[in-house]
């Protein structure tokens, strides 16, 4: 249940509270100053006021399946920013990205003539788990380049991947912009109220949005709902990895038990054929016939 405290702060990751602090449209800070600092290497220019859409985005078809973001923005330019935080775990989760950016550019085809000059369309993407990429850096940028010469970039799309479970900083090192905006989103639920270092104006409006004593009825049942989700996507994941585990331990006793039998075979093999040759040599005879055990004659007749 959702605690009553005046100064509890919402999870920020969940649904309710994310589009409830950064998809408000009687308050902008929050989403602009997000979109600046984690778009800066996309963007040529900074973004002053942006138009927040319904983020709905309409197949073309009916086969082609719609689209729903958490953010759906443009800015004054007609660039089109698609915003979200993806709780559970999808493989294929930078495709599916992708996607939503191209229904995005085909969304932005006029009637008529148009010569196809589309305004860039910026995906940013809040992550609660990890996926590959080749690299440990906590952002990951995609864009369109030139294959042969990488530096050569193409301004038509670009995608940010935010992996918030690799960040581990804490609230004394948190520093820049960035860092504050990542602790927040990370941490904000296990605080009680804006911390004294978070000086910049924007966490003030940040942290009172999102209070859960601020909510209302509606908006707190739809938060309780988020969190039963965001804690079932856990218990799923968890699961996941238990059962892995105990799969990997099952299978790894199953090969060892196989190949120590395997062994097991093979060395008794060796040893029925070493004695069989050796109680086969005359020297054997003669030894046993003295009185020497079979290991023992083995030990001093056979090389060192």
């Amino acid at each position: 249940m959702v605690e009553e405290n005046e100064e509890v702060i919402a999870d920020l990751t969940a649904d309710t509270p994310f589009k409830k602090a950064f998809a408000n449209e009687d308050e902008k800070e929050p989403i602009i100053t997000m979109l600046n600092v984690f778009l800066a290497r996309k963007l040529t220019h900074q973004i002053v006021d942006v138009h927040i859409k319904n983020p709905y985005i309409a197949g073309q078809t009916s086969e082609n399946r719609d689209s729903v973001f958490d953010i759906y923005c443009k800015d004054k330019e007609g660039n089109q920013f698609l915003v979200e935080v993806q709780v559970g775990k999808q493989v294929h989760f930078i495709k599916r990205v992708f996607y939503y950016v191209c229904m995005a550019i085909a969304n932005s085809g006029k009637k008529g003539d148009w010569d196809f000059n589309f305004p860039p369309v910026y995906s940013l993407s809040f992550m609660n788990f990890d996926l590959d990429f080749k690299n440990s850096d906590l952002i990951q940028y995609i864009s369109l380049s030139n294959d042969v010469y990488p530096e050569i970039r193409y301004n038509y799309m670009g995608m940010v991947f935010v992996r918030l479970s690799r960040f581990t900083k804490t609230l004394e090192e948190c520093v820049t912009l960035q860092d504050k905006l990542l602790f927040s989103l990370c941490y904000a639920h296990k605080l009680r109220g804006k911390p004294e270092q978070f000086g910049e104006g924007v966490f003030d409006k940040i942290f009172d949005i999102a209070r859960i004593s601020r909510f209302t009825v509606s908006e707190r049942a739809a938060y309780e709902a988020d969190m039963i989700n965001k804690r079932d996507q856990y218990a799923i994941r968890m699961t996941a990895i238990s059962e892995g585990r105990e799969e990997g331990i099952a299978m790894g006793k199953a090969e060892g038990r196989a190949e120590g039998r395997m062994e097991g075979r093979m060395e008794g093999r060796m040893e029925g054929r070493m004695e069989g040759r050796m109680e086969g040599r005359e020297d054997v005879f003669a030894l046993l016939e003295q009185g020497v055990s079979l290991a023992e004659a083995k030990k001093q007749l056979m090389p060192p």
